[in-house]
């Protein structure tokens, strides 16, 4: 913002004004940026800072005025003038008051004051436990969606799988002859629906001439048609990338839950699968927009999913913090960034198995799986279909960036406040005052 320039009589004329001045100007105004970067550094309080920031976009626009002639020397040179002046009266003002010898070191200390800081504090943070609180419980909410798959009793699982239920899933793939996945007969079966009745866990699968194979195929044999994804079983699958591949992270990997077959890996990456989604040139010398799409869904699926749990860790330390101090009503990136990631990892396991590039059929047969699960069963066109449990993290994650804009602020209570309930109480109406005798009796 400018300074108001008063001595207009006595202000250099443009006709004196050349390169030179030109030269020395944008020095100035270089090493005056500079300097307010350093005292932005240095500074303490956010309503220093701000005051800051404008100085520095001040002295930014009269640069850009210079570099490209389109200004007026008389008026720059004015508003240096004048704000030399300022800054004198301010430095003169503080020297005042410096020396407490005097008395005067808080007399007409806000004499110059022209913001209410009180007021826009009272109106910019939140005061008080509850909504912190409520953030840090719908933030381990989102965590724990993520790697309850790890912590969950097996006894639980298997109570809801056996009600056709898998609390898990986070969506799920149709299998077929082109779609097909080869396991090791060892009866750990995984979680899906099935042609005829689903094979006993623990039990070894056995063809018509009784004879026990050592690998098996999902949909060929055991007649699988859908299996369920969990969002463990894409962390596992993050290990399989070549990202990890070839570095093995011990501490982790040789946890027990960490052991086992990845199924999102198995259907996608592994056995040469991972060689259809190189993105090379066709012959013709064009990219194949197909391959392009089912690398960005298969290997973002799992990206976007490892991201947004990360940022929701960080979402979680910033809740905590918040616990013991205060909370701001802006929108935190952190919450952007996980809401978006969030719904970036909920839509890509579309893009996985799409055939061509017809983007509107596929999402509508991906959500067909919510709004009509016999409809879903039935088709032919679908191949993914997206679980209930997917849709709880971006939820949250959406709620979470906007709670404190929907919360109501809480104001900070002044020294006047008086706690509801409490009277104004009249002196002669007062017993204690009245009655002497209560008076002598107290005394």
């Amino acid at each position: 913002m400018a300074v108001k320039i008063h001595n207009i009589e006595t202000l250099r004329r443009s006709k004196r004004w050349n390169e030179k001045d030109d030269a020395a100007l944008c020095l100035l105004l270089k090493r005056k940026i500079r300097d307010t970067d350093i005292a932005l550094r240095e500074s303490n309080t956010p309503y220093e800072r701000s005051r800051l920031k404008e100085t520095k976009i001040h002295y930014r626009q009269m640069l850009k005025k210079i570099t490209d002639g389109e200004y007026n020397g008389d008026i720059i040179f004015g508003e240096l003038q004048a704000s030399a002046n300022l800054s004198a009266r301010q430095s003169y003002g503080s020297q005042k008051y410096a020396d407490p010898q005097k008395a005067k070191k808080y007399i007409n200390s806000y004499e110059n004051m022209d913001f209410d800081y009180e007021t826009a504090f009272r109106k910019t943070r939140y005061y008080g436990f509850a909504l912190p609180f409520l953030m840090t419980i719908m933030v381990l909410v989102f965590l724990c969606i993520f790697i309850m798959g790890a912590f969950l009793p097996t006894k639980i699982k298997e109570t809801a799988e056996y009600n056709g239920i898998n609390i898990n899933a986070m969506f799920s793939y149709k299998l077929s002859n082109d779609l097909d996945i080869e396991i090791t007969n060892n009866g750990e079966w995984p979680s899906g629906t099935f042609k005829t009745t689903k094979p006993i866990q623990g039990v070894k699968w056995e063809d018509a001439g009784g004879t026990v194979p050592e690998t098996v195929m999902l949909f060929h044999n055991l007649g699988m048609t859908s299996i369920d994804i969990s969002a463990f079983d894409i962390i596992k699958a993050w290990f399989r990338t070549p990202m990890l591949k070839n570095k093995r992270l011990d501490f982790i990997e040789n946890l027990s839950f960490m052991k086992g077959n990845s199924y999102y890996s198995l259907l996608f990456l592994e056995n040469g699968k991972s060689d259809d989604l190189k993105i090379v040139k066709n012959a013709d010398g064009n990219y194949d927009n197909s391959v392009i799409i089912r690398h960005i869904g298969v290997y973002g699926t799992i990206m976007f999913m490892i991201i947004a749990f990360l940022f929701g860790i960080l979402s979680l330390l910033f809740c905590i913090v918040r616990l013991f101090s205060y909370t701001t009503r802006k929108v935190h990136i952190i919450n952007i960034l996980c809401f978006v990631f969030s719904l970036l990892a909920m839509i890509s396991p579309a893009l996985a198995t799409i055939e061509g590039t017809e983007l509107g059929s596929t999402f509508k047969n991906y959500f067909l799986g919510l709004t009509d699960a016999t409809g879903y069963i039935a088709s032919t066109t679908a191949t993914a279909g997206l679980g209930l449990l997917f849709i709880v993290p971006v939820a949250i994650a959406l709620i979470s960036m906007l709670l404190p804009k929907i919360m109501r602020n809480r104001l900070k209570k002044r020294v006047s406040f008086v706690p509801k309930g409490n009277r104004a109480r009249n002196a002669l109406m007062d017993p204690y005052i009245v009655n002497e005798k209560t008076l002598e009796r107290l005394v």
